[in-house]
């Protein structure tokens, strides 16, 4: 038998500011070759996999003020409950796609996922009725469903705790630029196209958004690639950069799919601490989005039937896509911060976030409700500023279920799931279309539940210093874990420890707690 090559990751090697910047600045060349590929293709197609997603999602609010309304009769409260048309959808089709995703491939199942809710984009255009439009948005919803935990799993199947933070957020960045693209998208085509071959300006935006989704479902089937321990060499990856993508998941004690689904398992994940509690994180997590929904009513309320508008449609499109442009910035910053200067701590820039939205969401109470624009429009822009926090708080979930694919696959899931299954009725309870923009409740609850983010978030932090001793003690930490995750969830460390190269063979993953 061939003699295996030793390991090349770079797990010696010392931090640099290029490294701080770009983590493969301090690997070896042969690894950084293959961070690259990665980069190209799971980085790249799951980004564009997941703007075109967020595009087909956010496109019924830009649909609903650009026309939509009044063409099909939409003056109730219609469009909260074709939005919840598409939550059921999303709830319904959350577990059985990561169960899926851990058994089929996923360059097959993500792009069949694609298609799906492609399909069905193109079928919106020709809604004539608000039955049609539950119907369809329903089953929208439900292709939809998957990818989201689905590209999150496979990133923490590939990348390491140092490079994880960055690419969740660059992909997350795509949730709040694909509205941008959307306000703009319907503002030209309103210009441009409406009336055109008899359609009306809403149905050509997603006449126009299926064309866009449509080549980069396709392209997901070639350059997708699986997870690590599913994967086979193809005309991207060489059978060595298979074996290196193992290795450096075994360095961090990921553990490759492979554990049956049974009862008692699933029960298992469901009184882990760490399920539960990333769990209620983001239960609570549709509190901190929903006021900024409001801005888009809040311009469209200016304009009085009988009067010259004061905001004009394409204002009314495009003004909310600065608080897009804004989250998508600052949670760069943030998972830059974390990856760098921070080593891999989440903690601290979570908190800091929630800390603001707290004050953001104070001001939205206590401030009149159509004071003006350069008083409230800034307030509207910055308060998701809480929401920034998702792409670290799926790495650190991530990082604290290294040992168990299935369950990381089940926590995604769940979470997603409860998030959504809550932003089905708050809207309804809280934030309600005919209330808009005149929702001071929802906003007073929405600060009420950053202050209990925050106190979840220091739970994780203290449970998981506490385990990372426990395991200290033991004597069941892998030889990486040091550097890997060097002072994962811990509070109060601040160096950076080195190890020695290890040989491949003398890997051990972490062990279960």
């Amino acid at each position: 038998m061939a003699e295996r090559p030793p390991s090349v990751t770079s797990v010696s090697k010392s931090r640099t500011w290029r490294g701080w910047l770009w983590d493969s600045a301090d690997v070896s060349k042969e690894e950084r070759r293959f961070l690259l590929k990665l980069d190209f293709t799971l980085l790249t197609f799951g980004t564009l996999g997941m703007l075109i997603k967020w595009i087909d999602t956010s496109n019924i609010t830009n649909a609903f003020v650009s026309g939509m309304k009044e063409d099909l009769n939409l003056y109730q409260n219609q469009y909260n409950y074709v939005v919840l048309s598409w939550t059921i959808g999303y709830i319904i089709g959350q577990w059985p796609s990561n169960f899926i995703l851990t058994r089929v491939p996923a360059h097959i199942w993500i792009p069949f996922l694609e298609l799906g809710w492609t399909v069905f984009t193109f079928s919106l255009a020709g809604a004539k009725s608000y039955t049609h439009l539950l119907a369809l948005r329903f089953v929208v919803g439900l292709f939809e469903a998957g990818y989201w935990p689905a590209l999150y799993y496979i990133l923490g199947s590939w990348y390491n705790k140092r490079e994880l933070g960055k690419r969740n957020g660059i992909l997350q960045s795509a949730v709040s630029i694909a509205p941008i693209f959307s306000g703009f998208l319907q503002a030209g085509i309103y210009n441009s196209l409406d009336g055109h071959l008899g359609l009306a300006g809403w149905r050509w935006l997603f006449i126009i958004n299926g064309v866009i989704s449509l080549p980069v479902a396709v392209l997901a089937f070639f350059f997708l690639p699986d997870t690590p321990g599913t994967a086979k060499p193809n005309w991207v990856f060489t059978a060595r950069e298979v074996e290196l993508a193992k290795e450096r998941m075994a360095r961090v004690g990921r553990t490759p799919e492979g554990k049956p689904y049974t009862l008692k398992t699933i029960l298992g994940y469901l009184t882990s601490w760490k399920t539960l509690l990333f769990t209620l994180i983001f239960t609570m997590q549709p509190f901190g989005s929903q006021p900024a929904t409001s801005f888009v009513f809040w311009l469209k309320a200016h304009n009085k039937k009988g009067k010259p508008p004061v905001y004009t449609i394409a204002q009314i499109n495009e003004y909310p896509t600065i608080g897009n442009a804004f989250i998508a910035v600052y949670s760069l910053l943030t998972v830059w911060i974390s990856d760098g200067p921070l080593k891999g701590r989440r903690w601290p820039t979570i908190i800091f976030g929630n800390l603001i939205a707290i004050v953001i969401f104070t001001l939205l109470v206590v401030t009149p409700v159509f004071g003006p624009f350069s008083h409230r429009a800034p307030l509207y822009i910055m308060s998701s500023i809480g929401g920034s926090a998702v792409p670290l708080t799926m790495a650190w979930m991530t990082e604290l279920i290294s040992d168990n694919a299935e369950q990381r696959a089940f926590t995604a899931a769940a979470m997603n799931t409860l998030q959504y299954t809550f932003s089905a009725w708050i809207p309804l309870v809280w934030f309600q279309q005919i209330h808009q923009p005149n929702v001071t409740a929802g906003n007073r609850a929405a600060a009420v539940v950053a202050g209990l983010n925050i106190i979840v978030y220091i739970i994780i932090a203290v449970l998981a210093h506490r385990e990372k001793l426990q395991k200290k003690r033991a004597g069941v930490l892998s030889p990486a874990s040091p550097i890997d995750d060097p002072e994962s969830s811990s509070i109060g460390e601040g160096s950076e420890k080195k190890v020695s190269l290890v040989q491949e063979q003398d890997v051990t993953p972490v062990i279960k707690s």
